[in-house]
């Protein structure tokens, strides 16, 4: 039988590790996009503002409303440029950490294939022994 992988455990721990960075990734992604539908939303919202006015009162209103909504774009925008960094951290992280994994299942692999060439070249010797024996036990009177 061939011998166990001896960084079986840290793969296992690569493993997780990846996984836990492409999560941060998917939820940063997923924020970034929640923050990218209530600015299309105020977008929106704003341009409902472009009617005439009929009073002061009015104008007062919509460029009230303008100057807040323009505001929280700006807020949002920023907040989204925070949003974005961060998703570009964990992009990186997951990218390390696909990479480090990577590293230890190329080991893992190569591990794999001289240990079934090795239990291939003992299971060849056990049949040249059992050939050899039968063929010595032929040529016995």
């Amino acid at each position: 039988m061939s011998p166990r992988f001896s960084l079986a455990g840290l793969l296992r721990v690569r493993r997780i590790q990846e996984d836990q960075a492409q999560g941060v990734l998917a939820a940063r992604n997923a924020r970034l996009r929640e923050n990218d539908a209530v600015r299309e939303r105020a977008l929106r919202h704003l341009a409902g503002f472009g009617e005439p006015a009929m009073s002061l009162e009015t104008l007062r209103a919509v460029a009230a409303a303008r100057a807040a909504g323009a505001g929280m774009l700006g807020e949002l925008q920023t907040r989204r440029a925070g949003l974005e960094a961060g998703a570009v951290e964990a992009r990186t992280a997951h990218r390390e950490a696909r990479i480090r994994t990577r590293g230890i299942e190329r080991l893992e692999s190569s591990h794999d294939a001289r240990a079934r060439a090795e239990d291939l070249h003992a299971e060849q010797l056990r049949l040249d022994e059992l050939g050899a024996a039968r063929s010595a036990n032929r040529e016995e009177p």
